[in-house]
């Protein structure tokens, strides 16, 4: 019989079973030859949390994982044992509250004395709480070789360069990337002093840098390197790096060494270099550009109010570039402002500034020098520039230039500088072109350029700002007196709320083409927040006028129609008052405005009639309502029998085309009783009603 383990004879199975009961920390039963529990100690019933009732006559796979028991493990240990007659392994098994449990194992097989398998003898040990230490010494040795391999590993193959040194910075470790950088090997280096290896210089000046380690030390705490340092390598060459240093400390707390990191940024800084460049500089003509000259400027100012000392500042603009653009391409007119900027150059100091602000503009500071002063130097810039035969596919351009001169002042401002050197320019092109105009506040035509310059920007609050309000004066049936059309005039109110006539602020408007935003202001009011009083007055008729700007805007027109379509204010009610001037800047456009507004219910009037050359010819081409006599005409009527026969002329003419006539500038009773003579249908004056606010006479 080849068995390990047999019962024992009847004569000793009660104190067999005293033993197994009494080892508690062992898990002891019997398994009958299918694996069936048959016998049960305390200790497995602590082990594995079942009763004897409870587990008698259960198969001993119910302790195993169910994945175990899935994969047919408890049939595997059973065979095993059956072969060899003894089975002893490890493995996770679980409890009746699903607990898990790590336990060692042991199974020898029971054969009766014909050598026949009748069961199985079972001894299980709960390890878990030494496998959990056996595992976590076994995590924290491998930890610390991860760690250790993780930080050899990262030593060697970051891009930065790394550096040890002991206490007194003496090198103990260098990286590939350090050896590669510094050109020294870690075996040359090892036992050098830190300042000998690493070498700093300042990359602007050239001046030696302590060496980091040294301050780290010094302050007992991580040091980072100025900007700008180059490291000198073992064959001279030099780097732009930045670097960190680190104490390493004792147990203690002391300083027992230090580690350096550092990184190469040479093209980092090569680039930050190029964008800074870029970010100043035009890309044309490699001048400084509008960003870099306000700040240039702001520092010339600072400069004048911290020493008295004024300079000059220059606006340049080429007289005839549009030429060369327009008939040469813009490649010519690239290389044409590459070779302006050369000369300019030429002419001014270090000190000085040229720049480009855009298109064929420059500008200039001269630095500690009156305008009058410069201009000897500016005369002499003009004569070069004009001087340059500029030739492009066998075509020669003579090419001249206008400057603005102003002077930068402790008391003056950079905004206002440079609205003062543009209008200088101004009066320069205005001038006659190819010359240099200063600036004279008060004394000369930039000056009254200046001002228009400043009404504009107002004007541009004032829209924003909604500081506008209509007037309306009453135009006069002669016939009856009475007076149910009237005309709309802007008024602008100042930022400090004084009123401001049209005559001080219509020419700037028109000049900077604002004309389009403030009839888009008009048109808004009329049609949308005094639509409602308007439409509820019987028989009322509105003269809008619309300036040259609005005419020959294409989205002007759409723009006012969808307006009257959501008004309460019918389109009959309304007449549009166009001077011959708009007409005459795009009669094409004009007619087909004039006739759309015609089909969309408007009556058009030809304003200040009279005053061109061409006044009568119009009547030919444009159907309109009315005629309105120009005023200077009408004025003079009484001293004037030319004016009286013009008058009486274009009164006669209008009626044979069946325009109405509106005579203007009727300011006297006498005036009056002339338009009466004359038979003319309207009369508008301050004999008849001044202009009043919209809201006093349609309260």
């Amino acid at each position: 019989m080849n068995s390990e383990f047999a019962f024992p004879p009847p004569e000793s199975e009660r104190s067999f079973r005293l033993l197994v009961e009494a080892v508690e920390d062992y898990a002891i039963y019997m398994l009958d030859s299918d694996g069936c529990v048959v016998t049960w100690n305390a200790g497995a019933q602590r082990n594995k949390g079942y009763s004897r009732e409870e587990v008698l006559g259960q198969h001993f796979g119910c302790f195993f994982l169910p994945a175990d028991r899935a994969a047919g493990v408890p049939k595997q240990i059973l065979r095993e044992a059956m072969l060899n007659g003894r089975y002893a392994g490890e493995g996770w098994r679980v409890r009746k509250d699903g607990s898990r449990f790590w336990a060692s194992v042991v199974i020898n097989s029971i054969y009766d004395e014909t050598g026949a398998l009748i069961g199985f003898a079972k001894i299980t040990r709960d390890l878990t709480e030494r496998r959990q230490q056996e595992e976590s010494i076994r995590t924290s040795e491998a930890a610390f070789h991860a760690e250790r391999d993780r930080l050899l590993v990262t030593l060697y193959s970051i891009a930065d360069g790394v550096i040890c040194t002991d206490g007194e910075g003496i090198i103990t470790l260098m990286n590939p990337v350090a050896e590669y950088m510094t050109g020294w090997s870690v075996n040359l280096a090892q036992g050098k002093p830190i300042d000998e290896v690493f070498r700093l210089v300042n990359g602007a000046s050239g001046e030696e840098i302590r060496n980091p380690v040294r301050d780290s030390f010094a302050r007992n705490d991580v040091f980072f390197l100025e900007e700008g340092a180059q490291l000198i390598a073992q064959d001279g060459a030099r780097r732009d790096v930045q670097d960190s240093v680190a104490p390493i400390r004792g147990v203690k707390g002391e300083t027992i060494g230090a580690v350096l990191v550092f990184h190469d940024v040479t093209r980092l800084r090569e680039a930050q270099r190029e964008a800074d460049f870029h970010a100043t500089h035009d890309s044309l003509t490699m001048l400084p550009n509008r960003r870099q000259f306000e700040i240039r400027l702001e520092e010339a100012l600072h400069q004048a109010r911290s020493t008295g000392v004024e300079s000059a500042v220059c606006f340049l603009d080429l007289d005839g570039f549009k030429v060369v653009n327009d008939t040469a391409g813009h490649e010519a007119g690239d290389v044409l402002l590459r070779t302006i900027g050369t000369l300019l150059k030429r002419f001014v100091r270090e000190l000085d500034l040229v720049a480009r602000l855009g298109g064929d503009e420059f500008v200039l500071i001269l630095m500690g020098c009156t305008p009058e002063h410069a201009l000897g130097t500016l005369n002499e810039m003009l004569d070069e520039i004009a001087s340059h035969r500029f030739i492009w596919d066998k075509r020669v351009f003579r090419i001249t230039a206008s400057i603005g001169v102003t002077s930068l002042r402790p008391e003056s401002n950079s905004t206002t500088v440079m609205k003062q050197a543009d209008v200088a320019c101004y009066a320069a092109k205005r001038a006659g072109r190819n010359r240099v105009s200063i600036y004279v506040p008060g004394k000369s035509e930039a000056h009254d350029r200046h001002q228009e310059l400043f009404i504009a920007a107002d004007l541009r609050d004032a829209i924003a700002q909604d500081r506008f309000s209509l007037f309306a004066q009453e135009i006069v049936n002669v016939a009856n007196q009475s007076a149910s059309c009237y005309e709309l005039f802007l008024r602008m109110t100042g930022p400090g709320g004084e009123p401001i006539l049209p005559a001080n602020f219509i020419p700037s408007a028109e000049r900077y083409n604002m004309m389009g935003d403030l009839d888009r202001w008009v048109f808004e009011k009329v049609l949308e927040t005094y639509d409602a009083r308007l439409s509820k007055i019987p028989g009322v008729q509105i003269n809008l006028n619309l300036s040259a700007n609005s005419l020959n805007d294409l989205k002007f027109l759409p723009y006012v129609l969808r307006l009257m379509e959501r008004s309460k204010l019918p389109p009959s009610a309304m007449t549009i008052e166009i001077t011959e001037t708009a007409l005459i800047s795009n009669l094409y456009t004009a007619k087909t405005v004039i006739e759309k507004l015609h089909r969309a219910g408007c009556k058009i009037a030809l304003d200040d009639f009279g005053i061109g050359f061409s006044s009568f010819s119009y009547l030919r081409n444009f159907v309109v309502d009315f005629v309105k006599i120009e005023g200077s005409f009408v004025r003079n009527m009484l001293h004037s029998k030319v004016d009286y026969a013009v008058v009486k002329a274009i009164n006669n003419i209008a009626h044979e085309i069946r325009s109405l006539t509106v005579a203007e500038c009727v300011e006297s009773e006498a005036t009056m009783g002339l338009v009466r003579e004359l038979g003319i249908d309207f009369a508008q004056g301050y004999a008849l009603g001044r202009p009043r606010p919209i809201e006093e006479l349609f309260s």
